[in-house]
């Protein structure tokens, strides 16, 4: 209703009732043409007859007859004129307008602005920002001469750029009045605006009856909002929720939302606040900021509508500052994970919470080690190589039920590499990584203690390629290719600390701790085998070249070669398969080489089908049909299979989406979750829509373990925030 009634005060603005200067008005002029005109020089009248047309300042009159009297500056139309003033037009069957106070009447005036239609059985201008409008009627229904819909006052007074105040206001539907409320003020300024928000009703198993989200909105700038809301539910609470919003491109955003409820049953007060907050500032840094509280663990579980806010069970508080200088990019972040699951009476000294105070982050990003002239010409090997640095200090703080750890470290881990294309089909790509930390403390009690070591690694691989000719399918080619990879992995059993000088990586474990990323030296002898196998085709369509990927089968494995036995690790494959462009299928599978079985496998297919169904058809004189309307439709088929190991159960579940529009103004749309091993459904989503010409309804009926109930809503289309909605579920 915020776009209401500011359409029916187009006749202009008012000039100043006194000169705010010393200076003298300018001389104006009234620019008038029409087929016929006649003046009489007595009287001081002239008439225009036929496609009269006045134009004064940004105001003109279009109209079949205009008398214009000259003496006192008024115009008189009849005839369907119109009168254009600042970008808008409104019609009437007559029209008065004085051009000296630019106050005027309007008879059966009628407009359209943006998507709505209005109209007045009279508007008179008042005051310099004061219109009267007798019998006032808007609707966003095109069919203006028997809208389905539309809001009618007998008295309204509007004030343009500013509110419209109705003195009563009905709301029909097909001429009966369904609302009504004696007094009414709508802001009508263009833009956001203040107001008052429209409630929504319904019903659920827990709550009985609810009133929720009357409140008033606050639109304070361009840049920041804020609304204010509550709820009211018959059996359960009465709740209070703030929610703040702040946005300037390219500086800042973010938000806060804020909740207070009290419960009737237990008289409990519960409260809830989330918020975050990003900031680029001018030097470059950027600051962000999160914090989530709530009142009590079960809090989400208990009062969140959603299946993924009641499912969340961690909340996460934290501040980042980041920023460059020079290559470098520093980084600190203090930071708190609370987790809701720990319950006391269940497993022994659960997790509660973990904090990082702070942690600090210094990275200088890959750099060629050389420099790389311009001209690469003079580029040579080494010119390939790069380097880069990363630091890393953290403070950890771990807290359980009954214990507490806290440590403390610096790592460094800096690296060279380099990547060569050899002969122009072999790329081959050494690396060096040294790695050092410094702990707080080690396990015993040694204050600073540091440790050094590094690994190698070089890896290469290459393309094969195969093209095959053929016709099949209407393609031109299939080209084949296979990619082998092999990397190797060297860490010596030897590594450096400021305890013994040199030790045995097996020996780290009984020293330093480990937490948060800060691993042990160890030993690396290692293998890497890979081998990507792709599949595409080659056709014409319409004259354009088209790729299509078909298939491709990606194996691997590692191998420990320094294990005394079983120096392999399982051989893992993924294949996917695309025949046709509706239907694809992915396979995941690893095999143990040892022991001659599966250690995993699952199987994924999706099927995507739409149309049109060419339901309204006409037949002419020569029996050839034609399509006057053709209906959408979408299928969607989705299986997952999982093989069940080492005495986990087989998984077998299927995911079915389809939508269907019955006529051009009925349409259905189901979704279900279907365990096929179970043979029970998981949960399903029934939807019914109806298009009722300038209103919508819908109507969805849910079913699961965890929440039955359905949702009806009919609503204005352009007015979406006028609607009737009802709700009942277990939330």
């Amino acid at each position: 209703m915020s776009y209401l009634l500011i359409l029916l005060a187009v006749i202009g603005q008012g000039r100043p009732e006194e000169e705010d200067s010393l200076t003298q008005p300018e001389i104006e002029t009234v620019a008038y043409s029409a087929d016929s005109m006649v003046y009489d020089s007595d009287s001081g009248v002239l008439l225009l007859v036929g496609n009269g047309e006045v134009d004064y300042r940004n105001m003109s009159l279009q109209s079949d007859t205009i008398r214009y009297l000259t003496d006192e500056e008024t115009l008189w139309a009849s005839g369907e004129p119109e009168l254009f003033d600042r970008g808008e037009s409104i019609r009437g069957t007559r029209m008065v307008y004085d051009l000296g106070t630019r106050k005027g009447s309007i008879e059966q005036a009628a407009s359209q602005y943006e998507f709505g239609y209005y109209r007045g059985r009279s508007i008179t201008r008042v005051g310099r920002n004061e219109y009267n409008i007798v019998d006032a009627r808007f609707t966003t229904c095109e069919i203006d001469s028997a809208p389905h819909y539309y809001f009618f006052s007998p008295r309204m007074k509007v004030y343009p750029n500013d509110k419209a105040v109705c003195k009563p206001l009905y709301m029909y539907i097909d001429d009966t009045v369904v609302f009504y409320f004696p007094w009414m003020v709508f802001p009508i300024r263009t833009g956001r605006q203040s107001g008052f928000t429209l409630p929504s009703l319904g019903q659920t198993t827990r709550d009985g009856r609810y009133l929720r989200g009357f409140g008033y909105y606050f639109a304070f700038s361009d840049y920041c909002d804020l609304l204010l809301e509550g709820d009211i539910l018959e059996k359960s609470r009465f709740a209070l929720r703030a929610q703040e919003r702040h946005r300037l491109r390219y500086v800042f955003h973010g938000n806060l939302r804020t909740e207070w409820r009290r419960e009737f049953r237990d008289k409990r007060d519960r409260w809830m606040i989330f918020g975050n907050h990003l900031h680029d500032f001018h030097d470059g840094t950027t600051a962000r900021l999160q914090g989530e509280f709530i009142s009590d663990r079960s809090y989400l579980e208990e009062t969140q509508q959603t299946p993924e806010e009641r499912m969340n069970r961690e909340l996460r508080s934290w501040l980042s500052l980041s920023r460059s200088f020079g290559p470098a990019r520093v980084e600190a972040v203090v930071d708190h994970t609370s987790y809701l699951d720990t319950d006391p009476d269940s497993i022994y000294n659960e997790l509660k919470s973990e904090s990082e105070l702070p942690r600090i982050n210094v990275s200088l990003p890959s750099n060629p080690l050389f420099g790389r002239p311009s001209d690469p010409s003079q580029q040579r090997l080494y010119h390939s190589i790069y380097y880069n640095v990363n630091s890393r200090y953290l403070s950890k703080d771990v807290r359980y039920e009954e214990t507490r750890r806290a440590n403390s470290g610096l790592r460094t881990t800096s690296s060279l590499s380099a990547s060569q294309r050899l002969g122009g089909w072999l790329s081959l790509s050494p690396s060096l990584t040294a790695i050092s930390t410094v702990y707080d403390r080690d396990r015993l009690g040694n204050s600073l203690p540091a440790w050094l070591h590094g690994q190698a690694g070089i890896s290469t691989s290459t393309d094969l390629y195969g093209i095959f000719r053929t016709t099949m399918f209407g393609l031109d080619a299939f080209r084949h290719t296979i990619t082998p990879s092999i990397g190797y992995t060297y860490a010596p059993e030897i590594y450096l600390n400021t305890q013994d000088g040199t030790a045995d990586t097996k020996e780290a474990d009984s020293l330093y701790y480990t937490f948060s990323g800060f691993s042990l030296p160890s030993a690396r002898n290692s293998l890497s085998l890979g081998l990507y196998n792709s599949l595409e085709a080659k056709g014409v369509d319409e004259d354009q070249t088209k790729r299509y990927e078909i298939a491709s089968l990606n194996v691997s494995t590692s191998a420990d070669l320094s294990a005394g036995e079983r120096h392999f690790s399982p051989l893992s494959a993924t294949l996917e398969i695309q025949p046709i462009q509706p239907l694809s299928f992915q396979s995941n599978g690893a095999y143990d080489l040892y022991d001659g079985e599966l250690t995993s496998l699952t199987f994924t297919t999706t099927l995507t089908l739409s149309g049109e169904d060419p339901t309204f058809t006409t037949t002419d004189s020569m029996g050839r049909t034609s399509i006057l309307e053709s209906l959408p439709w979408r299928l969607g088929l989705s299986h997952n299979y999982r093989l069940g190991l080492d005495e986990a159960r087989d998984l077998s579940k299927l995911k079915l989406t389809a939508s269907l529009s019955l006529t051009n103004a009925w349409s259905v749309d189901y979704r279900a979750y279907y365990d096929l091993l179970d043979q029970e459904f998981i949960n399903q989503y029934y939807t019914l829509r109806r298009d009722l010409h300038c209103w919508e309804a819908i109507f969805v009926r849910h079913v699961s373990e965890t929440d039955t109930g359905f949702y009806f809503r009919i609503n204005i289309k352009e007015l979406p925030d006028i609607k009737v909605e009802q709700h009942v579920s277990r939330f």
